[in-house]
């Protein structure tokens, strides 16, 4: 099938739960349709495109004064839209699937005028993300009823957590037969366990063989996550270091300016790190901190982490969506609190409860991400929405 696919952010780098999460669905797509990219500057590292091959087809929105409303100016970005229509116009696309509720209208102008069906995936319900980050309240319902109108007028829903699935169904009236649940899934065959890569990076923080390296990755602009930083800072870094004084904090990230105040001795802010870099920090990894307390994400920092064999720490507001991982499997405490504390000093001071606890939750994302079946999944809503526009069969 051909697939017009619509961001609202740049995929060269991906630098966030939601540019991965894209970058991995094109690079997996292609092997099996033919897929055109819509993208923007918006977040955007200045990368270059990296995923070559016939079936792949990268183009840009021009820039223009809208990008000052950021996510929001897709709405009203009449250059996207032109583009878009353009696209449509060239490529006959079968499915155009949005990635994120932002390209949605642009998807829905293109399905009235070309009767092509949409494919809305939501990364998070956004209106409840606008109104912990404590939105103004125009906003926040501004942003509430343009998911009800996206969520109800598209073919199907796609979301990344059976919660988000039954939410908006419940919340914008979506039958359930059109809302689907597709795990996001980390790329295997980049984020693997490598001994040679872990003794080179710990090398390079002068890590002795029993000094632990605690991780945090996550784009430090969103404010949850900055948040996250202050709590391993406040709570976690000096008792740590207390009774292990050779530990190193390690901070991944863009954005890390906004957070100056967080400086220490042994703690490192990597700033923006490419996919290799990044694989072989958590492999050098002994313990993976995930105290995220508010907002909403796509948790591909988990699995990741976990197919890498590292331990990972995590409030259960940061693990939502992640049942598919037993209780022995990822660790969770309630909040960033004594409980927390208390099992960051057992996973550095217990090895073999804390490698346990990252061979079986590598184990698991062997099991449970695998991206032949989300293409599947995929593959199966395509073709419900193709055999009834009568636009042909999928893969």
């Amino acid at each position: 099938m051909k697939i017009l696919l619509l961001t609202s952010f740049d995929l060269f780098p991906p630098v966030h739960g939601g540019s991965s999460v894209a970058y991995n669905w094109i690079k997996q797509a292609s092997s099996r349709h033919e897929v055109t990219a819509l993208i923007s500057r918006l977040y955007s590292q200045g990368g270059q495109p990296d995923l070559p091959g016939d079936n792949v087809h990268i183009h840009y929105c021009p820039p223009s004064v809208f990008d000052r409303l950021r996510v929001l100016s897709f709405w009203v970005n009449p250059h996207y839209y032109r583009t878009a229509e353009r696209l449509c116009h060239e490529l006959h696309p079968d499915v155009v699937q949005c990635e994120t509720l932002w390209p949605a209208f642009t998807a829905l102008r293109l399905r009235k005028k070309h009767r092509i069906p949409v494919v809305c995936v939501e990364y998070n319900v956004e209106a409840d993300k606008f109104a912990a980050l404590r939105r103004p309240a125009p906003l926040t319902g501004l942003v509430a009823w343009g998911e009800r109108v996206a969520c109800q007028q598209a073919n199907h829903v796609v979301t990344l957590t059976h919660q988000d699935r039954k939410q908006i169904a419940r919340r914008y009236d979506v039958p359930l037969e059109r809302c689907s649940t597709i795990l996001p899934c980390p790329d295997l065959t980049d984020f693997a366990f490598n001994a040679g890569a872990r003794a080179s990076v710990r090398s390079r923080y002068g890590l002795a063989e029993g000094d632990a390296m605690l991780t945090f990755v996550g784009n430090l602009e969103y404010e949850p996550n900055q948040q996250a930083v202050r709590r391993i800072v406040d709570y976690v870094y000096s008792p740590v270091l207390q009774r292990h004084p050779g530990a190193r904090f390690v901070v991944i990230g863009q954005g890390a300016e906004r957070l100056s105040g967080c400086c220490r001795d042994r703690l490192s802010f990597t700033g923006y790190l490419s996919r290799s870099e990044l694989v072989a920090h958590l492999c050098a990894t002994d313990v993976f901190l995930v105290p995220v307390e508010t907002g909403s994400g796509l948790r591909v920092k988990i699995p990741e982490a976990a197919a890498c064999g590292r331990a990972v720490l995590a409030t259960r507001k940061a693990a939502e969506g992640l049942e598919s991982f037993a209780e022995d499997e990822i660790v969770r405490t309630e909040a960033v609190d004594e409980g927390f504390l208390a099992a960051v000093l057992r996973l550095i001071e217990e090895p073999a409860w804390r490698n346990g606890v990252g061979e079986r939750a590598q184990l698991r994302t062997q099991q449970v991400f695998d991206w032949s079946k989300a293409l599947t999944e995929y593959d199966h809503i395509y073709s419900r929405l193709a055999a009834t526009s009568g636009r042909g069969k999928a893969g």
